[in-house]
């Protein structure tokens, strides 16, 4: 599986916390096989990957000092409407079910139903008993929300010092600062499979390690993602941030090309009341009402070559709008945001000040080297990530 994601053209999260890196040290492009769970190493020394960066909006902030992994509120507005829908069962439960019961009986059975309603009524009463059990899986929806953003408001974020080479970890609970070097991290993706009922299951995860060693342990780092794709993905995000420079979530080139300028809401890191207006605004996009050729009639539209404008993908935008409960979901996600994060330590805030270019960390010789020779062997040779790596020497 690995081995096809990594494979390159020629030119011419998953796994347990317990994973072993201190007795046995991994190497980059090292493949651990299991049973049915299969471990592949990206570092340490982070050598080039030749992957497609993915982020899942993953990064809380992200600058020319530093990036933080963790941290940010996505996610959020989807559990609203989640919760809309499942506020919305036992409405559809103790209401609209025992009108169509009457409805049915009136109409077919009108014998049955001499006091249509009264009975509609007594209907009521008995499906509103049965709807009050939906209380238990709304609490349950409700409890997980608040706990989770409760954590998050306590969990710090994992952050990346590009000018000084470093990664900063903070324990949520003793409050301790771990700094470790960049090329010693241990990175690796995981995929493990099992069988259930339904069939065979498959988790991925991505996953690093920082070893501690004035405490002799290593802290994990663990996110599960939907593909081994995306937990590579996420490397390569970190990775190309930290050794050339690159903002994973800064606005597509390809924007200013067509003519579409994000705008602040849009590069705003986390999720609130600005989404609303930013899913709005897609809903007039897809709908072409905002275009170049908004003020053309239709035959102008299509002498032109502009595409039909339609209003219907704005209507059923509003329509899911009112069956979410209008802002609700969005409302979650800015209360979600304003309860925050911890402080930092003031260590971490004096380390993540940025310096001046000349006290800029550089890249061990052996890190250029290895990078030089893998990237040779993956994009000229056609060689894939393994046994690049191998051919480097690395494992």
């Amino acid at each position: 599986m690995f081995r096809t994601l990594f494979k390159r053209k020629s030119k011419a999260d998953s796994t347990e916390p317990a994973l072993d890196i201190r007795s046995q040290r991994p190497s980059a492009g090292e493949l651990r096989v299991k049973g049915l769970n299969e471990t592949l190493f990206l570092a340490p020394l982070p050598v080039y990957t030749g992957q497609v960066q993915v982020s899942l909006r993953n990064f809380s902030q992200m600058n020319e000092t530093y990036l933080e992994l963790g941290g940010n509120n996505r996610g959020m507005v989807e559990q609203g409407k989640i919760l809309a829908f499942g506020i919305w069962l036992p409405l559809l439960t103790a209401f609209v079910a025992p009108s169509f019961v009457i409805m049915q009986g009136v109409l077919f059975y009108p014998e049955n139903f001499p006091t249509p309603f009264n009975d509609f009524i007594d209907a009521i009463k008995v499906f509103s008993s049965y709807a009050l059990l939906f209380i238990l899986p709304i609490g349950a929806m409700v409890y997980g929300m608040l706990s989770g953003v409760f954590a998050a408001a306590k969990s710090y974020p994992v952050r990346f010092n590009r000018q000084r080479r470093e990664v900063c970890y903070i324990d949520d609970t003793t409050h301790r600062v771990l700094i470790v070097p960049w090329e010693s991290v241990v990175a690796w993706v995981a995929s493990s499979q099992g069988i259930t009922s339904y069939g065979a299951m498959r988790d991925h995860t991505f996953g690093m390690g920082l070893e501690d060693e004035e405490h002799d342990t290593v802290q994990f780092v663990l996110s599960a993602q939907p593909s081994d794709a995306h937990a590579l993905g996420m490397w390569t995000s970190i990775r190309n941030y930290m050794e050339e420079g690159e903002l994973v979530d800064a606005p597509n080139p390809m924007l200013v090309i067509l003519g579409l300028t994000p705008t602040e809401d849009e590069l705003k890191p986390y999720e609130g009341l600005h989404t609303f207006e930013i899913e709005r605004k897609g809903a007039r996009f897809m709908g072409s009402l905002d275009d170049d050729g908004a003020h053309l009639t239709a035959e102008q539209r299509h002498r032109y070559g502009y595409g039909k404008r339609t209003r219907w993908p704005l209507r059923w935008w509003y329509i899911r709008r009112v069956l979410v409960f209008w802002k609700m979901p969005y409302l979650i996600a800015e209360w979600a945001h304003r309860k925050g994060r911890p402080t930092l330590p003031e260590q971490v805030q004096a380390w993540s000040q940025p310096l001046p270019p000349e006290q800029w960390a550089k890249p061990s010789p052996a890190l250029q080297k290895a990078n030089a020779q893998v990237k040779t062997a993956m994009d000229k040779k056609g060689v894939n990530f393994v046994d690049a790596c191998k051919a480097a020497g690395l494992h």
